[in-house]
This record gives C-alpha cells, sequence and structure tokens, in this order.
C-alpha cells in the first residue's frame, strides 16, 4: 500500500525516465514471462533466498517485482517515491531482508528487462535502469538500517478474541508481546501460523487503546488464504505476527477541518478508528460517515458507528445500501455537502477508492485533502 494522495509526474519527463517508460511499454505484454524469469533468475543465482519467500510463489507472484517497477517508472516524483520506498524498506526487514540482498536482485532485474526488452534495450535504456535501482535500494537500505536501532522487524501478537461478525467477516483482537505504536487510519501487515512468509495488510480498527490491543476487520473472501484462516481456523491462544505500521490516512489535528468519511464493507475499520482519534483530542470538528454496504446483513459494525453518533454530536452516520457500491457511495456523498471545507477520506475496495477519488475531486474537493491508501493498487492498475 502506498502513503500518498495523488500520485502527480512532472510534466516534463527526465531522459532516464523516458528510457524506463520505454521499456516498460515494451514489457506489459508479456509481464508473466518477465516476472518469472526474474524469480528464475533470483533463485538459480541465490539458492538460499528463496527462504525469504513463501512456499507457494503463486501467492507472491509479481509483488516483488510489480513495486520494483512502479517504482522506477515514477522515479521522477521523489515528494512521493521516497515515502513511499522507506515504508517498503522498513516492510521488508520482516522478510529476513538484508542489504546484501539488494544487489541481487537488482542484477536478476537488469537480466529480465535486457531479456525480454528486445526492441528498447540498449546501453542507455540499462543505464537508466541501473541508476534507478541504485536510487531505489539505497533509500530503502538506509530506511531499513534507520529503523533497525528502534523497532523490531515484527512483534509477536497472540489473538484474545475472534468474534464472528456474519459468517465471513471475523474481528480478530490481538495482544502484541512489547508496545507497538501506530497512529488512528494506519494499517500493518500480518502473518499466520497457516500461511508462513505470506503477509496481508489489515487497517487497524480503532484508535490506539490504554490496554494496548489491536483489533482487525477481516472478511474471507475467495482465494484469500489468509483472510480465510483467520475468519474460519483462528482462535483465542493463536498467535501472529505484524509487521511495522504505515500508512498516511490520518487525521490531521492542525486543522479544523471536517472530516468527510467513506468506508466501504471492511474499509469501515480505520474510517472508525478516526473517528476515535478525533473524540480522544477532544475536538468538535463535524465527522460525516458514509458506510457502504451490498445489503443490511453487511452492515456488520453499524450498531457501533450508531452508538457513537449518539455519544458525540458533531459525528453523522448514513449507510448506504446497493450492490453497485463503486457507484453508488460516491453519488450520495454528492448529492449530499457542500464539502469544501472537509478533508476526504477513503477507505474499501479498490473500485471504491477509484470512483470515489473521481467523486471527490468533481465536487471540488482537492487532491492533497483526499485521503487513502491505496495507490500503489491504483498505480499498478493504470490510473
Amino acid at each position: 500500500m502506498l502513503e500518498a494522495r495523488h500520485w502527480m509526474d512532472p510534466l516534463d519527463p527526465s531522459p532516464d525516465a523516458v528510457l524506463i517508460r520505454r521499456t516498460l511499454a515494451e514489457i506489459a505484454p508479456i509481464a508473466d514471462k518477465v516476472t518469472s524469469y526474474f524469480y528464475a533468475l533470483v533463485f538459480t543465482g541465490h539458492p538460499e533466498l528463496r527462504s525469504l519467500f513463501p512456499a507457494a510463489m503463486d501467492v507472491q507472484r509479481d509483488r516483488l517485482l510489480r513495486a520494483l517497477l512502479m517504482a522506477a517508472e515514477h522515479i521522477d516524483s521523489p515528494q512521493v517515491l521516497a515515502p513511499y520506498l522507506r515504508g517498503l524498506g522498513r516492510g521488508h526487514r520482516k522478510y529476513g531482508t538484508m542489504a546484501a540482498h539488494y544487489p541481487v536482485v537488482g542484477e536478476a532485474l537488469i537480466g529480465a528487462l535486457s531479456r525480454y526488452a528486445e526492441q528498447s534495450w540498449d546501453p542507455a535504456a540499462q543505464g537508466a535502469w541501473v541508476r534507478a535501482y541504485t536510487t531505489i535500494s539505497q533509500i530503502m537500505i538506509d530506511a531499513a538500517a534507520e529503523e533497525e536501532s528502534r523497532t523490531p522487524a515484527w512483534w509477536q501478537a497472540e489473538i484474545v478474541s475472534h468474534e464472528l461478525r456474519t459468517p465471513e467477516v471475523a474481528v480478530v483482537t490481538v495482544r502484541t508481546d512489547q508496545p507497538y505504536p501506530f497512529l488512528a487510519g494506519q494499517y500493518t501487515s500480518l502473518e499466520t501460523p497457516w500461511w508462513p512468509r505470506v503477509w496481508r495488510h489489515y487497517s487497524f480498527a480503532s484508535a490506539p487503546r490504554a490496554d494496548g490491543l489491536l483489533s482487525f476487520h477481516v472478511k474471507a473472501v475467495p482465494a484469500g488464504w489468509v483472510s480465510t484462516a483467520l475468519v474460519r481456523h483462528a482462535q483465542p491462544g493463536d498467535v501472529l505476527r505484524l509487521g511495522p505500521p504505515s500508512g498516511s490516512m490520518v487525521v490531521d489535528h492542525s486543522t479544523d477541518n471536517g472530516l468527510l468519511c467513506l468506508g466501504g464493507g471492511t474499509g469501515i475499520a480505520p474510517i472508525k478508528a478516526l473517528v476515535e482519534d478525533v473524540a480522544e483530542h477532544g475536538e468538535r470538528r463535524p465527522v460525516e460517515v458514509f458506510y457502504g454496504a451490498r445489503s443490511d446483513h453487511d452492515l456488520y459494525d453499524i450498531d457501533t458507528l450508531l452508538g457513537m453518533q449518539r455519544s458525540y454530536s458533531w459525528l453523522s452516520v448514513r449507510p448506504v445500501i446497493s450492490d453497485g457500491l463503486t457507484g453508488q457511495l460516491p453519488q450520495a456523498v454528492g448529492t449530499n455537502g457542500p464539502w469544501s471545507d472537509y478533508d476526504a477520506y477513503i477507505s474499501g475496495p479498490l473500485g471504491l477508492i477509484r470512483s470515489g477519488v473521481d467523486a471527490l475531486r468533481r465536487i471540488g474537493i482537492p487532491d492533497e485533502r483526499i485521503r487513502h491508501d491505496a495507490l500503489e493498487e491504483l498505480v499498478a492498475a493504470g490510473r
């Protein structure tokens, strides 16, 4: 997940960026072949690195390569790229990644590109990619080294409660083995004992609590190994592992702007955390929550939110029921308002975030006041 609001590339790309994008355009139709060859080069040249990856590589697939290619494509956007890469560098510590592994990955990247980008690959293109990867890897290495002196690579987290809200949605609460600092609205990566080395992102469902407990809303999805294990098999006493917190979808307490929040499905979890954060700071700024679901049954946390609405006069909660959630929820926001004095927060499925960002722009909310944490997926999907 990319910690940014909106990715803006320079109008005039650098020569290196032009060459990099030319390579990316050529390999796009054969991305699967490039990915397979990339990992083959990594594992055949350095078989000891195989243990850093999941046993079933179809789960991992192109995550690492996709992140590298996306970062290289946007090498001209350092104001956004650097925070993203620092987050990756800190997060990769949980895999056991060390500084010595980065040159190995770089060699495999250049090897895969040089094989499959036959038309665009030449010494100039190779030089551009080497420079880009050197910049990318150094930012990640430095961030990991800085973080190592402050926090562990991961936290052990024992499940203390497991509540099924629906047959597909569970609220999982854990206690970590040492203090876990985070901000309301952020997310973490989580590994279960059933799928070692397979990590998935989940948002914190509350602001930091005095008792130190952390809660997550998990929905079992088709082919979702981790989510299905957490919903169907996890129980109190099981021990998970958490990576470091990430994300910038947090409340700006230096302003008194209202909060306009769109949460779809389990995306309501970080929205609820933001409401708690405003309450704990003693603020009275207006907070408008649009809670989207496909049916009344899927509004699994509506009672909690309505209880908060009764407690806080500045909070308004509006359920939105629709099968076409990606269109209906943003439309509901657009028919209310005006929202010119609000900061916007969106959390939920990728389609909802994409349509929600577009809708918020149309009603006049500028990009710098629209916050979400799925930009990596948006960029990868071609936005």
